[in-house]
């Protein structure tokens, strides 16, 4: 074995180009880079000329391929074999690795370097053969080849918009089969020896600077701001294109120079073709380097430049150093093992042509999973090329929970056309479950709807909802399908698993299926998994994410949903004590409160879509006043801001806090949306809408997102005006271009209900006019801005259309409010907005958080109404689940105990919300809370009697929502 560790110059040449390349990812990874000025030292521009070398150098693997394949006498078999159990062990540590730290820099050296190990291990399989087929060329006809190629490449490079056969991308196995022809020519070609020495280094040195020079430019791309000038639209931290024509030509001649000094490596060993496939790895995952050695990173800071980069140096040798024992030790382990002859060509055979069987099985399962995905998109030919293309990911998972079905079946059985019929019948019949309830309810099939068919009777009745046609259709599939695994079974018996075989491949198929009730733990293995393949739940609108996801894999998704964490101390009598406090709270708190209900009040909710003040916008400067009623209604009402758990989007969040009173930040991370995935399925459900005999529902769009049919069925309200079903509409006007419905529309509506009804009624109002995309939907902006709240000419005209179309809702709520002050009859409204538009990309989330989440809110009442000219002392910052107890309080109506609960929460805690520094990342997972005080700052404290009243919260929402229950009595909820 000595001869595999003797350094010999195909070593030394892996080793320096797997040094070089895990410096560059070392430099990238330890955010050397964040710290130096942008482009204004000459250390900045020494670390982008090394981080451009580590790239060039990447270069080189399938060259230095090409040129040494030449004298290799056999497949690199071991090679292979190690490299890909290197790749199985980072796949696995980066699965339960932490995640990369905040702030960290840029992870990527490489533009889409994902591909480049399989290509490499493509070429080591096969580069013996290739370059054998290759050497049966004359001088003459590799030249042309040559030739040929390159200037395909050069045309394609150099075609705007043109991306032949992936070279454009770059790694692909077409370029990287290019780059390894250049080497075979760069060993055989006589020319290049002949070449002047000095012409060659001189173009080679002018090539690498153009090189470093059109990194820059594509990698540094500007937009233009009016404002600003030219702005910065990509960081230099960004990855660099990896196959510049230019940049080849300077490896070019620089490996020619090498060969003219007859210093070209003319083999690799095992270690040297395992270092330079060691060497991608590195480039794929460097989030390894960046969790592994972040203290080491945090104290080199300390250092000057020219010591971090010596650090970093001195870290990729004796990281490449360390690999290359660990190789040449696992290479001594299989040379001291009994060695077997693997006959490759019966291999081959065996998992291709042999298991001709398994291979339709997962063809005509991936067809029917496409084709599936495809009618959810309304067979539009774009969106299935986009779901082949771009999804492919999401598909093989659907395949593969498919085939686990079967080999658990092929495990019980041992039959395989009988497993495999049965498997592809229960899949068709699954899809057609799906079509059915998505066309009536457009929702998908979910866990929560196996409830309903728990018993014969229950599955009786929903038959009876189903065509009598759909339902003899199946009836005639399954049949068929049967007599179908009957006659080939009996035609092809032979297929039998041997025992040892279907245990492992039972275990195997439960253990991936059985993963699946992990899919919502944000550090699972399952988790990590499905968000790197590009699993998307979209919790909030389950047939956009069956669109997505498919079916299954989103049935998959809701698998595990823990409403929320049961608190310490949660028992029947801890909650009968419970209840007993708070009937004492609520009998103090109504001693003071004058009416006893509100029968014949009317209240109305009104949500305003992404309704947030401009001027309240870090580092936005508005000429003149787009909300000047708004503010001046601020002046003699109970209003302030009102703390959002969302960023561009949450609507249904902040409706269902407002509605019920319970927090989002007390649900489990399982729940980002209760309007889809609680409320539904609540046998009891309770909201400021109960204390009203007659409740209405307005929002002038489609019902389709969050379940709202539903909701507002489960929540009790009578009549619900919405497009497209439902109770019509007969206020649609939109405003000039908008494609939605105006919110002077929507106040006429609610207007012509208040009217309608002779009593009290209860109206929760969602508006539309200032929902996303704010695409130029007005003929003018009247509000210009300035500022770095924005980095470009885009965003800023969406947010001058945007600050427009709320200039039109401020216009219409003082119409809205005139109106309502000639109604003869009391009115209170609670009034607020959800979030704030997603357009701000100028401001940093970790610097703003609570700015970006703070909307405005008024709570008022009409001339008629006990709330008017009324202003609570506590109102400045609140959460949505406040408006409730305000509301009561503003009316001085009487409590229950459980709004003596909401009272007291409301007067003795901070404001609740999801993480705002965050981001738009909380809109899908409730993973961390804040709470805010009166002056907007974080509350890092809570005192002892918080603490309790906090407990106790959650307690009442834990029994309410996902406990036993004990609370939803007449005694605790009514008065």
């Amino acid at each position: 074995m000595k001869h595999l560790l003797h350094p010999n110059r195909g070593l030394i040449w892996a080793g320096t180009i797997s040094v070089l390349i895990l410096f560059g990812v070392l430099i990238v990874a330890s955010g050397t880079f964040s710290q130096l000025p942008y482009m204004t030292s000459g250390a900045f521009w020494g670390v982008w000329i090394l981080k451009n070398m580590a790239l060039i150098d990447s270069l080189s693997i399938p060259v230095v391929l090409g040129i040494t394949s030449s004298n290799a006498q056999r497949r690199p078999t071991k090679a292979i074999g190690i490299l890909l159990g290197f790749w199985i062990l980072v796949i696995l540590v980066k699965t339960i690795m932490p995640a990369v730290p905040n702030g960290a820099a840029s992870s990527y050296l490489i533009k889409k370097c994902g591909p480049m190990l399989l290509c490499y291990l493509g070429l080591l399989f096969f580069g013996p053969q290739l370059s054998q087929r290759l050497h049966r060329l004359s001088l003459s006809q590799l030249r042309r080849l040559t030739g040929g190629f390159t200037g395909i490449y050069l045309l394609a490079s150099l075609t705007t918009g043109t991306d032949w056969l992936g070279i454009g991308t770059g790694q692909t196995i077409v370029m990287f089969g290019y780059l390894f022809l250049l080497g075979h020519w760069l060993l055989r070609d006589p020319l290049l020896l002949r070449l002047h020495r000095l012409l060659l280094v001189l173009g080679t040195i002018f090539s690498l600077g153009i090189a470093l020079l059109i990194s820059w430019f594509m990698t540094n791309r500007v937009a233009y701001d009016p404002h600003h000038g030219l702005t910065t639209s990509q960081h230099y931290l960004d990855a660099i294109s990896w196959n510049q024509p230019v940049m080849i030509m300077g490896l070019v001649g620089v490996l020619i120079i090498f060969r003219q000094a007859h210093r070209l490596p003319r083999q690799l060993s095992v270690i040297a073709q395992s270092l330079l496939g060691t060497s991608i790895l590195w480039l794929i995952t460097p989030q390894l380097c960046q969790v592994g050695l972040i203290a080491v990173f945090r104290w080199s800071r300390q250092l000057p430049v020219l010591g971090q980069l010596s650090l970093l140096l001195l870290i990729a040798i004796f990281l490449t150093g360390m690999l290359a024992g660990i190789i040449g030790g696992i290479l001594i382990l299989i040379q001291q093992s009994p060695k077997t002859a693997i006959n490759w060509h019966a291999l081959l055979l065996r998992l291709t042509v042999h298991a001709w069987r398994t291979w339709l099985l997962v063809g005509v399962t991936w067809l029917i999973t496409v084709i599936s995905i495809w009618h959810l998109w309304d067979w539009r030919l774009n969106m299935i090329q986009w779901v082949i293309l771009h999804r492919e990911l999401i598909i093989f998972i659907n395949v593969l929970m498919v085939y686990a079905l079967f080999a658990i079946l092929m495990a019980i059985f041992n039959r395989f056309w009988w497993s495999a019929i049965i498997t592809l019948t229960c899949y068709t019949v699954w899809l057609v479950v799906n079509v059915i309830k998505i066309s009536d309810r457009s929702e998908p099939v979910l866990p929560a709807d196996t409830s309903m068919v728990t018993s014969l009777s229950s599955i009786q009745d929903l038959l009876k909802l189903v065509s009598p046609a759909v339902i003899a259709g199946v009836l005639i599939l399954i049949i068929a399908t049967n007599l179908l695994a009957w006659w080939l079974q009996r035609r092809d018996p032979k297929i039998r698993w041997r025992t040892p075989q279907r245990v492992i491949m039972m275990l195997l198929a439960v253990l991936l299926l059985s993963s699946f009730r992990f899919a919502n733990h944000p550090d699972s293995i399952t988790a990590k998994s499905l968000s790197d393949a590009g699993d998307r739940p979209y919790f909030y609108s389950q047939l956009r994410a069956a669109k997505l996801n498919g079916t299954l894999l989103q049935f998959a998704n809701n698998i595990d949903v823990t409403i929320m964490h049961q608190p310490q101390g949660y028992s029947k009598t801890t909650m009968r004590r419970l209840e007993k406090r708070y009937q004492h709270t609520a009998a103090q708190v109504n001693a003071h409160r004058r009416y006893a209900s509100m029968a014949h009040q009317s209240v109305i909710f009104v949500l305003s879509e992404s309704f947030a003040d401009p001027k309240d916008v870090p580092n936005l400067h508005v000429q003149g006043d787009p909300l000047p009623y708004l503010h001046q209604l601020e002046k003699t009402t109970t209003s302030g801001k009102m703390i959002s758990s969302g960023y561009g989007g949450g609507t249904a969040n902040m409706e269902y806090q407002a509605l019920t009173g319970l927090s989002l930040t007390n649900f489990s991370p399982t729940l980002p949306t209760p309007y889809s995935q609680l409320v539904p399925y609540q046998k009891q459900t309770f909201a400021i809408s109960d204390l009203f005999n007659y409740r209405v529902a307005i929002h002038p769009f489609t019902a389709n997102l969050y379940n709202r049919k539903q909701v507002y069925q489960k929540l009790g309200f009578n009549q619900f005006y919405h497009l497209e079903g439902g109770n019509q509409l007969s206020y649609m006007a939109k405003i000039q271009h908008s494609p939605y419905i105006s919110d002077a529309s929507a106040y006429s509506q609610t207007i012509k209900q208040l009217k309608s009804h002779t009593g009290g009624q209860f109206i929760n109002l969602v508006t539309m006019q200032n929902h996303m995309p704010f695409d130029n939907y007005y003929d003018h902006d009247d509000y210009p801005v300035s500022g770095t709240a924005y980095l470009d000419a885009q965003h800023k005209r969406n947010i001058e259309n945007y600050i427009q179309g709320i200039h039109y809702t401020d216009t219409a709520l003082k119409q809205f409010n005139h109106e309502l002050d000639q109604i003869h009859k009391p009115v209170t409204v609670v009034w607020y907005g959800d979030h704030l538009p997603g357009i701000y990309n100028g401001d940093s989330m970790q610097q703003y958080g609570i700015a970006l989440h703070a909307t405005d809110y008024l709570i008022y009442g009409n001339r008629y109404s006990p709330a008017h000219h009324v202003q609570l002392s506590k109102h400045r910052v609140v959460t949505p689940n406040d408006f409730a107890a305000m509301l009561l309080a503003q009316m001085n109506v009487k409590v229950s105990p459980y709004y003596a609960l909401l009272t007291k929460v409301y007067e003795g805690l901070p404001a609740m919300a999801l993480n705002s520094f965050d981001g738009a990342a909380n809109n899908t997972a409730n993973g961390s809370s804040e709470m805010v005080d009166d002056n907007g700052q974080l509350v890092s404290h809570l005192t002892k009697h918080q603490k309790q009243l906090l407990h106790d919260y959650r307690l009442v929402q834990y029994d309410l929502t996902a406990g036993k229950g004990y609370l939803a009595s007449h005694a605790f909820m009514d008065r």
